[in-house]
């Protein structure tokens, strides 16, 4: 009998875990794998160094490396470290959360988020989640800016989705009036009580602009609030030009010159 490696195996779980989708910290990983932290840390940073994982800036937890589930686009990892500084500083100004995120495989994947920084508390699991694409601004706005192209890819790959909130994908017309509506008011929003983890989040409202790099949305970067707290004219009257300034940040930083 082959004698096994402890160390590559033990390896291999806590990658298995974070490929499972989600992001952790390290106290969170110790209990799910029972090993010492300072065990665990030497194999994340290993990890990191070999690209199968990376550590988010604005919290401080470990993910798998994102090129490895967005179609191994190596600039998903990139985006992610580039969005973070941006998060930070709009965050900074309105004081109401942000995402940034990219679409994977049927779902929106969050790179980055500034609701750990913003002093609303704003359903902060969402990160760890995949969210649905045709009643989230971040989708939406994706959608409504991609090129003919990558909207049939992303409509085919939805049509096959079996969940409620993206049977929308298979009525082509509906799909064509949304993303009409959605570039005339030139931004995306989220569909009224949609909820991704908790009911209470229905209360939540979101704006979405995209990341434009090079004439193809990579991203799109959102604000989130709570509907109670200010209608969506009087935010976007107040909010919009800020947003649309860090989604263009972002795209220079990633190297659109054009914006």
């Amino acid at each position: 009998m082959v004698k096994q490696i402890e160390s590559l195996g033990r390896g291999l779980r806590v990658l298995g875990i974070l490929e499972g989708g989600g992001a952790y910290s390290l106290t969170d990983l110790a209990q799910r794998t029972e090993l010492p932290k300072s065990t665990l840390l030497r194999m994340l940073e290993t990890l990191r160094t070999g690209g199968f994982a990376r550590r988010r800036r604005t919290d401080g937890h470990w993910q798998a490396s994102l090129s490895r589930f967005n179609g191994g686009d190596p600039r998903s990892d990139i985006l992610a470290d580039t969005v973070a500084p941006v998060l930070d500083e709009l965050c900074g100004k309105i004081a109401w959360p942000s995402d940034v995120g990219i679409y994977d495989k049927g779902g929106i994947r969050v790179l980055e988020s500034s609701r750990r920084l913003s002093p609303f508390v704003v359903n902060r699991d969402v990160v760890a989640r995949h969210i649905h694409v045709l009643p989230s601004a971040m989708g939406r706005a994706i959608l409504a800016w991609s090129s003919p192209a990558r909207l049939d890819e992303i409509l085919a790959e939805l049509s096959h989705n079996s969940a409620r909130p993206e049977s929308m994908a298979r009525d082509r017309a509906a799909v064509q009036a949304l993303i009409d509506e959605t570039r005339a008011r030139g931004y995306a929003t989220r569909q009224y009580g949609y909820f991704v983890t908790a009911p209470s989040e229905a209360k939540v409202m979101a704006m979405a602009v995209p990341v434009m790099v090079f004439g193809e949305p990579i991203a799109a970067i959102n604000v989130v609030w709570i509907g109670t707290a200010m209608s969506e004219e009087d935010f976007a009257r107040l909010h919009l030009s800020r947003l649309r300034d860090a989604a263009s940040s972002i795209a220079v930083k990633m190297g659109d010159g054009t914006r």
